[in-house]
């Protein structure tokens, strides 16, 4: 087994901290999340949907997971930047590059094709995980006072394909960002004794 070569995925893999989402930029927003970051949840999401759907969550956070690694290498293409540039094929190309050699390589390699064919329904909730972390982080911009944050979720809305993945962006967009909070009921309680009205 072949431990330099992996130590050194395990460094390229901890540079996704540092790799920012780079389509938040044209919105104004100088800080925005890291590839890593949207991997994380990306992943979570992924879980949660592979369990509303009923198929294997484990396998469905793992292709989630790992499907933007290529982009440490390339940096994340934004919408502009892709009219001029084919994505897929340099994505695919670093992605290959980075496995090749690993001892887990060929099931590296394998994730990267399943969810690039969308052949099969861990692919296609991956995806559709994958387009609701976008949703969810464009929501917190939009209600942070970043108002062409939307174009996001009105760019990914018709793409979403389980339906589990449709119900829950429907109550995404009619939530606000902070209603998770709000409903702990020792927050509740002091929100509806310094409103009067109940909170959530």
């Amino acid at each position: 087994m072949d431990y330099k070569k992996i130590a050194n995925f395990v460094f390229e893999l901890n540079e996704a901290k540092r790799t920012p989402r780079s389509g938040w930029h044209r919105t104004g927003i100088k800080n925005a999340e890291s590839l890593a970051e949207h991997s994380a949840v990306c992943a979570q999401i992924a879980f949660l949907l592979a369990e509303m759907e009923g198929v294997d969550t484990g396998h469905c956070a793992l292709l989630a997971l790992f499907h933007d690694i290529g982009e440490i290498r390339t940096g994340d293409e934004d919408w502009i930047s892709r009219i001029y540039k084919n994505k897929s094929d340099s994505e695919g190309k670093a992605f290959l590059a980075q496995s090749d050699g690993l001892p887990m390589g060929g099931k590296l390699k394998g994730f990267f094709d399943e969810v690039k064919k969308q052949r099969t329904k861990e692919a296609i909730i991956a995806k559709d995980a994958d387009l609701l972390e976008l949703a969810v982080q464009a929501k917190f911009y939009t209600q942070s006072g970043y108002k062409s944050a939307t174009l996001f979720i009105d760019g990914m809305r018709n793409k979403l394909k389980t339906e589990s993945a449709k119900k829950l962006l429907a109550e995404i967009e009619k939530s606000k960002i902070e209603d998770w909070w709000m409903a702990i009921p020792e927050i509740a309680e002091i929100a509806e004794k310094n409103s009067g009205k109940k909170c959530c």
